[in-house]
């Protein structure tokens, strides 16, 4: 089950196919770091399916950074439902578009928007959803001797250390969530002050 009090985003990129009154609906979710980049995403969907009847979409980056399309729908009957389903499950740094192949039949104002939000969700939820972490690298200085510690400590807020160089001391690169820098610096500097950490620019 999702923490709703964290954003998410997907674990990578997912499709999935409904049909709809012989209308084929076709939902494709991919994460996206920043707006250029949910942006080649749609313009890559909007290729793939140039013959489709609708390329309808929604993003959201962040709290301020969104956006929601209906191309060519009733006006709020498709983008919004789909930033609506991005919101209901919490996503943040995420694009996904919604294809329609017309099939013939009209669905009408209510039909479409639950045609667009049943589809916008069982695109959510095939997809991979996993916790939205950014992280702060840093560059941590220590003796050998403190190996071990610096190993704990980085673990225990969920950091990575990502590199190690072994000269008279030990320099290690690590990426620790935004959410655990003080506590990091904390443990780390605690005791004696043998221990040297420079945030990476």
């Amino acid at each position: 089950m999702m923490n709703t009090h964290q954003y998410h985003t997907a674990a990578g990129r997912v499709r999935i196919k409904i049909k709809v009154k012989r209308s084929l609906f076709i939902g494709s979710l991919s994460p996206a770091s920043d707006r250029a980049t949910a942006e080649q995403f749609i313009a890559e969907i909007k290729s793939e399916f140039h013959d489709a009847t609708h390329n309808c979409y929604a993003y959201r980056i962040d709290a301020d950074t969104f956006r929601y399309y209906d191309d060519g729908e009733p006006a709020n009957t498709a983008g919004k439902p789909i930033l609506a389903m991005i919101d209901k499950y919490h996503l943040r740094e995420s694009v996904l578009v919604v294809t329609r192949y017309f099939g013939g039949v009209k669905l009408g104002v209510g039909g479409l928007i639950q045609a667009y939000s049943t589809c916008a969700e069982e695109t959510i939820r095939q997809a991979d959803i996993i916790p939205l972490i950014h992280y702060r690298q840093f560059t941590v200085e220590y003796p050998y001797k403190l190996t071990r510690q610096v190993q704990y400590v980085v673990s225990s807020v969920e950091g990575k250390v990502t590199d190690s160089h072994f000269g008279e001391t030990v320099t290690s690169q690590v990426k620790i969530p935004e959410t655990s820098v003080e506590a990091f610096r904390k443990k780390l500097l605690t005791g004696k002050n043998e221990i040297k950490i420079l945030e990476m620019k």
